[in-house]
């Protein structure tokens, strides 16, 4: 049978050009102008893949892409389609399962090798039923006291705590505890597997994010932590956060009692902690991918690991990964070239600068009433926007997925001009 892939893309070009150019590699091909299309052909036509772009109307891809993870219905890799701008969030979408992102304008030739890729991974994650998982590298300092703090961990089932920033490879460590045990049990995601475990654990529970959690999926799991160890459990639970002790006990959304457990969380550094270990990361990282996804094997001579080194890696060792990826993604070349390596590292900075630009922090009166207050946001929202979008009210219109002419009626009714 023909591998089926889904488009998701609300301009009608796009969608077309890449029916074109899948249906000649002999790819079967539907096409989805928005999310509600999307979920219909999800279902209906089972793709193995799903070409997901970033910025649609009334719901984004980012925001699809979230709703399947949620729902555990990433029963296929999705590759996100991001434009200017939208890199970062791209990057941030591997968070919720996205397996890889391409550009815009695209580069059909890389977008190939990226459907390639998703799709020999996929394959031979159903073939092998059991995925590679990956585990800590790094042999400094830091990364020698860490494992000795694991093992010491793993030599009980009692519940771990780790708190580490964003990027630094929290799940990486869960794997790491899981491995110790000396039964391979499977590894769950969802707090709900802990509602039938009274007899104890009989599977390993990983928490990604304790802050994701609801009120009562937390006095659930504090039920958990909180009755005494049963005997027959063989399974263990880890369960992570990327704040520390003291910022989740300010939080009104976690449970204190909940809190309390991070006063003695394992601690996991960020990637710019332990620079020393980024050669060993890129060659365990393009082993990786050439293995793992298919992507071609690329040599990082001494010069272009110390231009890495020194980078200063905001989005920690997600970061590194996904500029990792799409340097072997942009050329089948042996070896990686000094700018070729510093256009993606410009490409991250821009996004990262482009981030901070994007945010909008404003002062609300209290004294106002809703009506005012509701008013005075989509002035102060509307202004920052046009001004992102150079006053261009058509691609405003796109980026906030609202119709142009009602959009021109709004901005009229603000008292907002719509040229510099």
């Amino acid at each position: 049978m023909n591998t089926k892939i889904l488009v998701v893309d609300d301009e009608p070009d796009i969608r077309a050009l890449l029916k074109d150019i899948l249906e000649d590699e002999g790819y079967l091909v539907d096409l989805a102008e928005n999310a509600q299309q999307a979920v219909a052909s999800r279902q209906a036509f089972a793709p193995d893949l799903v070409l997901l772009d970033i910025w649609m109307p009334e719901m984004d891809g980012v925001s699809l892409l979230k709703q399947w993870s949620e729902n555990n219905e990433l029963s296929c890799p999705v590759v996100m389609m991001s434009g200017h701008g939208t890199v970062e969030t791209a990057v941030e979408a591997t968070r919720f399962g996205a397996f890889d992102f391409v550009e815009k304008p695209l580069s059909m030739a890389k977008l190939l090798r990226t459907v390639k890729s998703a799709l020999a991974s996929s394959q031979a994650g159903d073939q092998a039923k059991q995925q590679v998982l990956e585990m800590p590298v790094g042999n400094s300092r830091i990364m020698q006291n860490l494992r000795q703090t694991m093992q010491a961990l793993a030599q009980n089932l009692k519940p771990v705590f780790l708190s580490g920033p964003q990027g630094s490879g929290l799940h990486i460590w869960a794997n790491y505890i899981f491995s110790q045990q000396p039964v391979t049990l499977e590894t769950r995601f969802a707090i709900e597997d802990i509602r039938h475990s009274q007899h104890g654990l009989t599977h390993n529970v990983y928490i990604a994010e304790i802050t994701d959690l609801t009120i009562d999926q937390q006095r659930l799991l504090l039920q958990q932590l909180q009755s005494p160890s049963v005997p027959t459990s063989s399974g263990r639970l880890v369960v992570a956060s990327h704040y520390d002790y003291e910022t989740l006990r300010h939080k009104s959304e976690i449970l204190p009692e909940l809190a309390d457990y991070w006063r003695s969380a394992t601690l996991i550094p960020s990637l710019n902690e332990r620079i020393e270990d980024i050669p060993e990361l890129l060659e365990y990282y393009v082993t990786w991918f050439s293995e793992q996804q298919g992507l071609p094997y690329r040599h990082f001579g001494v010069a272009a690991q110390n231009l890495i080194r020194n980078h200063l890696w905001q989005g920690g060792l997600t970061e590194l990964k996904s500029v990792i990826r799409q340097i072997l993604s942009n050329s089948d070349e042996d070896n990686v070239e000094l700018d070729e390596i510093g256009k993606f590292l410009r490409l991250a900075h821009q996004s990262e600068r482009e981030s901070s630009a994007d945010m909008l922090q404003i002062s609300v009166n209290l004294n106002m009433d809703m009506r005012e207050a509701r008013e005075f946001f989509e002035r102060k929202y509307l202004q920052k926007q046009l001004e992102l979008c150079g006053y261009n009210v058509s691609e405003l219109a796109r980026k906030i997925g609202q119709e142009r002419t009602n959009l021109y009626r709004k901005l009229k009714a603000l008292g907002l001009q719509t040229r510099k």
